[in-house]
């Protein structure tokens, strides 16, 4: 969801243009403008709320030491977006020491499908619930995760991304969603 200003582009360009000269005012507006729709990304990366909020310190101090970088093409927001995944994943690597186990593609497990009644128990879930779920998950399977199915990104550049091989990237979405699957039967009581 798009937080920019909605009937004046002019003002986002102001603020952003403002954020440039390094002007405290202009950043602390963009900082508040934003500050929901980054967060929410950092939150699904983190293992809480702190951990949240120290990611997004990170990657807003990131924008802003790189603001010059945007230029004016395509969506504001799309060029935030990246730069706090990508704060999100350096801090990942830097606090969490991402595991970087190498697993062949033809290691993987054939992929489980949600059936009707894991549809239905996820249906009954908060998302505050599932979001508790995915922070959960071991550290590189989450990135993978959240990078996939959250951030649009193929294995090709999770595996560019990581470093890692596109089969490790298989592998961990795989064993995100078996894990998310068995978490989610086992909170809404579904048996198989």
């Amino acid at each position: 969801m798009n937080n920019a200003p909605k009937n004046n582009e002019n003002e986002l360009s102001l603020l952003i243009e403002g954020c440039r000269q390094n002007k405290r005012g202009a950043q602390h507006k963009l900082f508040k403008l934003f500050y929901g729709s980054m967060f929410s990304i950092c939150v699904r990366y983190a293992a809480d709320d702190d951990e949240a909020q120290d990611m997004l310190n990170e990657g807003f101090m990131k924008i802003f030491a790189n603001i010059d970088k945007y230029r004016d093409t395509g969506s504001f927001e799309g060029w935030l977006k990246r730069i706090m995944v990508n704060a999100a994943i350096d801090y990942k690597r830097k606090y969490k020491a991402l595991a970087t186990n190498n697993i062949e593609y033809g290691e993987i497990a054939e992929t489980n499908i949600i059936g009707a009644s894991e549809n239905e128990a996820i249906a009954k879930m908060s998302a505050d619930e599932l979001i508790k779920m995915i922070q959960e998950l071991p550290p590189m399977s989450q990135t993978v995760f959240n990078l996939f199915v959250f951030d649009g990104y193929s294995h090709t550049e999770i595996a560019e991304t990581l470093n890692i091989k596109e089969g490790t990237s298989f592998w961990h979405l795989n064993n995100a969603r078996n894990i998310l699957k068995e978490k989610i039967i086992k909170q809404i009581g579904y048996g198989r």
